[in-house]
């Protein structure tokens, strides 16, 4: 119980905090190669940076959800999936977190937001919840990882995360309903997953 309550919200941070770091040199990179600087301007289209960033973040909650929460803290079955899913809500809370400071608000500012910038940053918190826990399922149910399963499992949550992005930056009159659809579609997967290999989840 102490690893769910303390190792996974900290597991959690500290995986945001990396992916930040790997982005962070990324954008870095991208900077030398192009001569144009990354600023904040790049989340309001879809790019190359973003596609980049949304492999990372879903990879590193792969191996984060391995090697730390499996592997460290030796969880199993329903024990592994409810600590990834407190996992991914640290990861979504210290990504908003830093939302924030790009746009140089406090924490305690955040209800003074309008109303759209509210249902985004809850959505991306959901966003991370249910991937690491699409994650964790997967990883869950299946009885011996191999390489082209560990790709799957990156490849499906990281294109949930792109269309995710997609559907936030390219706002229109029905796009709050295709998140909802989106994270719902996301959620009933994973349960569907836990339902059908309840006896062999390991």
């Amino acid at each position: 119980m102490i690893g769910i309550l303390i190792g996974a919200p900290f597991i959690g941070i500290l995986t945001a905090l990396v992916s930040v770091v790997f982005e962070q040199f990324l954008a870095l990179v991208a900077n030398i190669v192009s001569q144009k600087e990354i600023v904040l301007d790049v989340y309001t289209h879809l790019n190359f940076f973003l596609i980049a960033s949304a492999i990372i973040e879903e990879s590193l909650k792969y191996f984060s959800a391995v090697f730390a929460l499996r592997g460290y803290l030796c969880l199993k079955r329903l024990k592994f999936i409810a600590a990834s899913a407190l996992a991914g809500l640290f990861f979504g809370g210290t990504e908003i977190y830093f939302v924030l400071l790009t746009k140089e608000k406090k924490i305690w500012e955040i209800y003074n937001l309008d109303r759209d910038t509210l249902f985004s940053l809850s959505a991306i918190v959901c966003l991370h919840i249910l991937t690491y826990l699409l994650i964790s399922v997967f990883i869950a149910s299946q009885s011996q990882q191999s390489n082209f399963q560990t790709i799957k499992i990156i490849i499906l949550s990281t294109l949930i995360h792109l269309l995710f992005n997609f559907l936030i930056i390219y706002k229109g009159s029905f796009t709050n309903w295709l998140v909802e659809i989106v994270l719902g579609i996301t959620l009933i997967i994973s349960l569907f997953t836990i339902a059908f290999n309840f006896r062999r989840l390991d």
